[in-house]
């Protein structure tokens, strides 16, 4: 048994990927090229940045699977160079370099004296938005000859822009908040960027990480500070905040060497960043609130959870020994009668029970027998006992269950019975009763065992229908999980959510297809690949 599940366990993995890929491909479906997005505002500077901005949450600017000419800040500069002379590039080009900041100069000041007259004084636009960024603005109005400066100035600092450099300036920052690190920082602008995110991450504490993000803000002009009054959880959503941003534009700022030029045809691609995502559980930010979409799926989730596995115990509870019954008595006037009303039960909607049961069950309507929202009482005490803690849950729990597991139970209850009637029909049946067994032992000794399997199948598509079901349940007896999220993320078009909701779904769908087979498996040991039907092993 224990071979036969790490066998099923390693054969998740391809599924893994596969679902990594069908996330992938809606993702590309739903979300609008970023060149479209900015014609929506007729070319102007918002448009671009607008959809500049789209493109890299979702990693537009990428190919999909492989990248045979990678961008680096490097590769990125030298083409904005080339452009300075096309009159149809030239501005947003200068606009590009002047965003960037400081790490273009390494790549863009060595190239200032090949550039002729037009595409020299296209760049010098650009270094002086620069030069504002570096601390460089007063001694460049004073020099009279912007040319003259800039040469002067690589010459003189051109060995200031090493990474080795800005790491250990970066160190010193970080261990002894030295003021001299500090400025030499700000003279770097923009090139010490992947330095400060790196010690941003390695940081625990919460006066060197608001120092940090206070630098990496005034670089940016990103307003999203740290503050000393902010809870642990407030600090950490910004840092995550801030990782998110670096994530989306890190190859703005880094030059790949080495081995990294040759992996990054794969890596830097849309498909690889999100397999990463969805290996690491990593989905990035909410575009509503800003939290990590992994911290309220890991708050969420255990609540839609719990809605889904009662709804599914209930549903199985109740339907296996209401098909079996039904099959034991075919043709009798309880079989017609179950009959009826499950089919009754299958075809109703929902959230049309949902409203029924709370008009008249609910505490808003006539008889008043269960609450109507949340999952506790507005006055439940905090220091409460276990049990009433679980009578309140329960309590509450009644109806959403009730609403969610009807519509399985009838299905379940059908197969049940329908499995039931094949597998009486089989021969060891007859030779059972020919035995004498009582008609009680032929079913639950010989029959349900076999003719429970068809109904242990649909196990693994009952839990993803179950949760998909519960967007709107949770909506309506106001339960704040997975589906109320949904709900809103549909409203708000929060993609990230929507996307992490539909892998993790379909890593429950993995878990419920396993857990079947292992049920299987126990069952009928027969059922096991390998096995072999009338051996003793």
């Amino acid at each position: 048994m224990i071979r036969y599940v790490i066998k099923r366990l390693v054969m998740l993995v391809p599924t893994i990927l596969g679902i990594s890929l069908v996330t992938f491909v809606l993702i590309n479906l739903a979300v609008d090229n970023p060149d479209t997005a900015g014609t929506a505002t007729t070319g102007s500077a918002m448009g671009r940045d607008t959809a500049e901005e789209l493109g890299r949450a979702y990693g537009l600017h990428l190919p999909l699977f492989v990248n045979f000419y990678i961008e680096d800040v490097r590769t990125r500069t030298r083409q904005s160079i080339q452009d300075l002379g096309n009159p149809l590039r030239r501005q947003t080009e200068v606009r590009s370099l002047s965003r960037i900041g400081g790490a273009v100069l390494p790549y863009l000041l060595p190239e200032l004296g090949k550039l002729n007259g037009v595409a020299r004084r296209a760049a010098l636009e650009a270094l002086d938005d620069i030069a504002k960024e570096i601390n460089r603005t007063e001694a460049l109005s004073k020099s009279g000859d912007a040319y003259h400066f800039w040469q002067t100035y690589w010459d003189t600092y051109a060995s200031d822009f090493t990474p080795v450099r800005a790491k250990r300036l970066v160190r010193r920052y970080v261990r002894r908040n030295d003021r001299l690190a500090l400025a030499e920082l700000r003279n770097l602008g923009s090139y010490c960027l992947p330095q400060l995110m790196a010690a941003l991450n390695e940081s625990k504490k919460a006066d060197v990480q608001m120092r940090l993000v206070g630098l990496l803000s005034e670089i940016t002009h990103r307003d999203d500070p740290v503050s000393e009054y902010m809870s642990p959880a407030q600090r950490q959503n910004v840092l995550s905040r801030w990782n998110e941003w670096w994530h989306q534009r890190y190859d703005l700022y880094t030059s790949f060497e080495g081995i990294y030029r040759i992996s990054g045809a794969v890596t830097e691609t849309r498909y690889f960043r999100w397999l990463n995502r969805v290996v690491t559980f990593d989905f990035g930010v909410s575009s509503r609130d800003g939290r990590p979409i992994r911290d309220k799926i890991l708050e969420r989730a255990p609540v839609t959870l719990l809605l889904s596995v009662l709804a599914l115990f209930f549903a199985y509870l109740v339907a296996i020994p209401l098909g079996v019954i039904s099959a034991a008595k075919k043709g009798t006037w309880f079989d017609r009668i179950t009959g009826v009303v499950l089919f009754v039960l299958y075809s109703l909607p929902t959230f049309w029970v949902a409203m029924l049961l709370l008009k008249y069950l609910g505490s808003t309507g006539y008889l008043d027998w269960f609450p109507s929202q949340g999952l506790h009482s507005p006055d439940f005490p905090l220091n409460a006992s276990g049990f009433d803690t679980f009578r309140d849950v329960a309590h509450h729990l009644f109806l959403p269950v009730l609403c969610l597991s009807f519509v399985s139970l009838a299905m379940l209850a059908r197969y049940q019975r329908v499995g039931m009637l094949r597998i009486s029909e089989h021969d060891f049946i007859r030779v059972a009763r020919a035995k004498g067994l009582a008609e009680y032992q032929v079913i639950l000794r010989h029959g349900l065992r076999n003719g429970v399997i068809p109904v242990i199948t649909l196990m693994g598509l009952q839990l993803p229908y179950l949760i998909s079901s519960s967007v709107v349940i949770e909506r309506i007896f106001g339960i704040q999980g997975m589906g109320a999220e949904t709900f809103d993320a549909i409203r708000a078009s929060d993609y990230y959510w929507l996307m992490a909701v539909v892998t993790v779904t379909a890593v429950l769908t993995m878990v419920g297809i396993l857990a079947s087979d292992v049920i299987y498996a126990l069952v009928d040991p027969r059922i096991m690949p390998g096995r072999r039907i009338g051996r003793g092993r």
